[in-house]
């Protein structure tokens, strides 16, 4: 199924990884999907990684972003994405 087609539905803030070598997940269908999105957002580009099993080690960028978004959280804090990717910054 099309995720962008339920992606409209979303109402929480999201972070979305896109490897930019995936091709299980082309990122054209993430970007897609993800502009559907009427809520916060942050996209997160890994431009060397394909889809996560496959390059676990290319995942850097996403670890990195949600350790730091999962410590925020952990000391009571609020997630605010970085729209700046999404915003075509």
């Amino acid at each position: 199924f099309d995720t962008a087609n339920f992606a409209a539905h979303i109402t929480a803030p999201t972070m979305a990884g896109v490897g930019f070598v995936d091709t299980v997940c082309p990122p054209a269908s993430v970007f897609s999907a993800v502009n559907q999105i009427k809520a916060p957002k942050e996209i997160i580009p890994m431009l060397d990684s394909d889809h996560n099993n496959y390059s676990p080690e290319k995942q850097g960028a996403w670890l990195q972003r949600s350790e730091e978004v999962f410590a925020t959280l952990l000391h009571g804090g609020k997630f605010v994405p970085d729209e700046s990717v999404a915003k075509g910054k």
